[in-house]
């Protein structure tokens, strides 16, 4: 936690003897430990590309009928009078029998020569039109399309190729967005702590590292790239706070943001934070000297790059008739009851601590939803969430992650009474996470009021994993320095290590 307060940009660095390359010689333009942290993170999002069946991470039928109708008809899907998947991804998935297998651990995909050879017959029969007559009413159909655009470019470089083929080419380009994810964690523990690869390594590992990460980034699914805005967003906005707002780091973050809600509307969280760094930024240009036209230009400007794509998108929802943003179930339509307060204390509370006798139960809630829902779906729920890990490993997981929480509050302690501590970037990172907490509560304590049950699911906690990897440098720091390296090179050697169990406790699923 070793951060000062800067309230103006940084000077030029001199550099060091050490820095200086030999004639002849260029620097790589990426700095080696993290070069060596992106390679593992490669490979280990890879395996998880090809290791999971077709269709069964969380939703990909239905994100995959997206990419498809995009790739096919150039149109966003939605049309009433078609069906959602083309004819061409319904024969694939009856074949393989990948939509009975998914969330019914007693059901098997069909892996038979014979039911291939089948599947090959069939798929060669139907009209060239096989791919393109989907694009009806899909629950996906209403996010935001960037992410989709972007992974059609993965579709059609495999065009030639069968749906499967297609599938995994998007896939495959949805994975590569993992290394823009542990970058940005990497870039955000420098703008944290300095240039200290250590924990630069610790915060970046952690980041690309951690199993559900790499397992839904390795899948059809825009929150890959969800991932990956939020993490240079935190990067920039902490940068801004750091080094003081410039205008193009002021457009670049509410930039980064606007392609956020270009992908999910789950980024709209990240709007009280970022204003808070924008605020921040400007009171401190203005005092710094830059002058009130100065503050007035960067201000407008960073706003406008958010108006712009935000704003365009709403312009052409409205025009298109469809909505701008992705409604939960009937959460928005759900009434209030006739103590609300109440209900929402007592569900916060049965969340993260035990029910009360008095209280009102709620349908579909485990013992400890915090642990039950969000510490095991966080680091841990793989296929379309059913496929688990050992219980003892949940609870030691779980464990770690306090004692982790608990060591990078000490160390932020320690830091803020040397007064190295710049508490604009604190407030930030936590306004950022208790934001989004916020929202996951508000539309679970609504959705509770229509279907009774549950929605939250550890893996929408997954774009906080970067300040997760912060949080994990901060608490290495109270590591002896002589320790450190040992110490980091453990945990990396566990994340591993915990990535081959999931593995293989995924294949043990699908393929024993």
């Amino acid at each position: 936690m070793a951060s000062v307060t800067r309230t103006t940009p940084r000077a030029p660095l001199r550099p060091s003897l050490a820095s200086v390359s030999a004639p002849g010689r260029r620097r790589s333009a990426v700095p080696p430990p993290l070069a060596y942290v992106l390679g593992a993170v490669l490979l280990v999002v890879a395996a998880w590309v090809l290791v999971v069946p077709p269709w069964q991470p969380p939703d990909e039928d239905h994100h995959f009928a997206y990419v498809q109708t995009l790739g096919e008809r150039l149109t966003l899907p939605g049309d009433s009078s078609r069906p959602e998947q083309s004819t061409e991804q319904r024969l694939a998935t009856s074949r393989s029998n990948a939509e009975q297998t998914a969330a019914v651990p007693t059901t098997e995909l069909e892996w038979s020569e014979e039911a291939f050879r089948r599947w090959e017959r069939d798929e060669t029969a139907p009209a060239s039109s096989a791919r393109s007559d989907g694009g009806g009413t899909n629950p996906a159909s209403t996010n935001p399309p960037l992410f989709y655009a972007y992974s059609a470019l993965g579709y059609w470089a495999a065009y030639p190729g069968d749906v499967f083929d297609r599938l995994y080419a998007a896939r495959a380009i949805s994975a590569l967005l993992l290394l823009v994810t542990t970058t940005g964690a990497w870039l955000l523990a420098g703008e944290v702590f300095g240039r200290n690869r250590i924990l630069q390594v610790a915060a970046a590992a952690v980041t690309g590292l951690e199993p559900m990460m790499t397992f839904v980034s390795a899948s059809v699914n825009p929150d890959s790239l969800l991932y990956a805005l939020w993490a240079l967003a935190l990067w920039l906005g902490a940068r801004i706070l750091r080094r003081g707002l410039t205008l193009g780091g002021g457009v670049a973050f509410f930039a980064v943001i606007g392609l956020g809600t270009l992908t999910k509307a789950t980024t709209l969280v990240l709007l009280p934070a970022a204003f808070l760094v924008l605020g921040v930024g400007l009171w401190r240009l203005w005092h710094s000297g830059g002058g009130r036209r100065a503050a007035a230009t960067t201000g407008l400007a960073a706003v406008a790059s958010l108006a712009v794509l935000a704003g365009g998108w709403v312009v052409v929802s409205v025009v298109l008739g469809r909505p701008a943003l992705f409604q939960v179930g009937t959460s928005d339509n759900a009434p209030l009851p006739d103590s609300p307060l109440r209900l929402l204390a007592s569900y916060l509370w049965q969340f993260y601590l035990p029910k009360l006798p008095f209280q009102q139960e709620f349908a579909g809630f485990p013992t400890l939803p915090v642990y039950d829902f969000w510490a095991k779906g966080a680091w841990g729920a793989f296929g379309a969430l059913e496929v688990r890990l050992p219980e003892w490993l949940y609870l030691l997981l779980a464990l770690v992650t306090v004692a982790v929480l608990v060591s990078a509050a000490v160390a932020f302690v320690r830091a803020r009474r040397r007064g190295s501590v710049d508490m604009a970037v604190a407030a930030y990172f936590a306004l950022v996470a208790l934001a989004l907490l916020g929202g996951l509560h508000w539309t679970e304590y609504r959705l509770i009021q229509v279907t009774g049950g549950p929605f939250n699911q550890g893996r929408y906690l997954l774009p906080l994993v970067p300040l997760a990897g912060v949080a994990a440098a901060a608490a290495l720091t109270l590591v002896p320095s002589r320790l450190r390296t040992a110490a980091l090179t453990t945990g990396v050697g566990a994340l591993l290590a915990l990535q081959a169990v999931c593995l293989a406790v995924v294949m043990g699923r699908f393929y024993a």
